[in-house]
């Protein structure tokens, strides 16, 4: 879904919520939406905040019968000091993140851009298209009340899921879930943009307190869920260790001496290998593995195969 039904949805929220009736055949001359466009949003949204929120009075005509519900959402106080420092916040952390906004939220997000220009050039990464807001709600709805669902997922069924958390990273919307998937103990992140269809279930479940904290506390998308820590050892090259001494890639890094070559050995404790394969992809060819040989056989193959895909064109430079 594109940013811009994003702001057409939420125009016609703080049109419900400014106490106003909504009459579909007026509010399409008033906005150039067409009539069936604003009903397939009031239903989205009815299907979302509830049908006895949104109320039809009659044929093509709505209310909004609580409207202290939704001000927080479409109409945030401009001047509290705690959304001024959201907004930049997110400016530092994920630039372009206002652009999903509201415009109430964009007149204090101009003031605050205008201000940062003066000293920082902040680049972010590429920001994927907006995810579809009916199943965007009915992810939160589930998190929310604890229901297990089932996912269409990449073409593919994926049956009796727990999700967990929404997380914004980078630009990128994932779910962290668990399911009955042996790979990794069932705990998987998945991209929010390709789920195509959830069906939230009646049965509940809980989430003990290491899950709770294995999502908060997770370093990567990979970690080892129910894993033991253990030890990887890799060499860095003369010329990156300055990197790594300046930052921790992983909150257990230790430089711990230096090869006969003059790389530099440095230690993490993991819980799976995957994770360590993002340093090694990212810093090739100035990093290598010691240990595990797991961990070796894992990047080797890598190598190998990019190699025989490499081979199979007829590259001309």
């Amino acid at each position: 879904m594109g940013n811009k039904k994003v702001f057409e949805i939420l125009e016609l929220l703080k049109e419900l919520t400014s106490g106003s009736e909504v009459v579909v055949k007026n509010y399409a001359l008033k906005s150039g939406l067409s009539q069936r466009t604003i009903r397939r949003y009031l239903q989205d949204l009815r299907e979302y905040f509830g049908d006895e929120a949104i109320f039809c009075i009659s044929q093509g005509s709505y209310i909004c019968k609580n409207r202290e519900l939704f001000k927080r959402f479409v109409m945030p106080n401009e001047k509290q000091n705690e959304s001024e420092k959201l907004i930049d916040m997110l400016h530092i952390i994920n630039p372009g993140f206002a652009k999903f906004m509201p415009k109430t939220h964009k007149k204090v997000d101009e003031k605050l851009r205008k201000e940062l220009a003066e000293v920082f050039l902040i680049k972010g990464s590429p920001h994927e298209q907006s995810p579809n807001l009916k199943i965007f709600g009915m992810i939160q709805k589930a998190i929310k009340f604890k229901r297990y669902c089932d996912l269409i997922y990449d073409e593919v069924l994926l049956k009796n899921v727990k999700i967990l958390k929404i997380i914004y990273s980078k630009g990128n919307w994932q779910l962290a879930t668990l399911s009955q998937s042996h790979e990794n103990n069932g705990y998987m992140v998945l991209r929010l943009c390709f789920v195509s269809k959830i069906v939230i279930k009646k049965s509940s479940f809980y989430i003990d307190d290491y899950t709770e904290n294995f999502v908060k506390n997770s370093e990567t998308f990979f970690d080892g869920y129910k894993n033991l820590p253990y030890e990887c050892i890799v060499a860095v090259s003369p010329n990156m260790v300055k990197y790594f001494k300046q930052k921790r890639f992983f909150r257990s890094q230790k430089i711990i001496g230096e090869c006969e070559n003059g790389w530099s050995k440095i230690s993490y404790m993991i819980t799976s290998d995957d994770m360590a394969l993002m340093l090694l992809r990212r810093f090739f060819p100035d990093m290598v593995v010691i240990s595990p040989q797991s961990l070796r056989t894992k990047f080797d193959n890598e190598l190998k195969k990019y190699t025989q895909t490499y081979n199979k064109f007829n590259l001309n430079f």
